[in-house]
């Protein structure tokens, strides 16, 4: 067995051992901030990097995709911004870009629509650019993707943590 091997093997182990596990995966501690999470409708979002964001965000917040009635309303907008200043040539040609995305996020009870939670979420990556026009594309196509996804993960786990919050102790 490599040493890397081992490595691997002992960080799962310790993991395991400290009973981390993630907070959408219902189990007896979460289940209740499975349940409320599951009760979040979240609101269409334009364009692509909106669609990839929503459904990753509703595959989070319900994970086991069970139809309950919608409690809450998650309200987003998604803004962009890209920097292809970065690794600028001797010709004054870029090479590098810098994406971010950032999602200014509301949610709401339907009920009394009273605002339960406000904020600023983002998330920021990289790509080369590259003289084939079709691979900087596709570089950025992928990083935007990758960057809806990891957005969505941040805004599920925000989400859970506040309803963890709200849970009596």
């Amino acid at each position: 067995m490599s040493f890397k091997s081992v490595i691997c093997i002992s960080v799962l182990l310790l993991t395991a051992a400290c009973g981390w596990t993630p907070v959408y995966l219902k189990t007896e501690q979460n289940a209740s901030v499975v349940d409320e999470t599951a009760q979040i409708r979240v609101a269409r979002v334009p364009e692509e990097t909106g669609r990839i964001l929503v459904r990753t965000l509703n595959s989070n917040l319900n994970p086991d995709n069970t139809d309950v009635p919608k409690k809450y309303e998650l309200s987003i907008h998604l803004s962009e911004t890209v920097n292809s200043d970065q690794g600028i040539l001797g010709d004054n040609t870029a090479t590098r870009a810098t994406m971010r995305l950032t999602a200014a996020y509301t949610l709401k009870d339907l009920s009394s629509q009273q605002v339960l939670l406000s904020d600023t979420a983002y998330t920021v990556s990289s790509y080369n650019i590259l003289t084939a026009p079709y691979a900087t594309l596709t570089a950025e196509q992928t990083t935007r993707r990758r960057l809806a996804e990891l957005l969505a993960d941040s805004i599920a786990l925000r989400m859970a943590n506040y309803f963890k919050g709200k849970q009596k102790p």
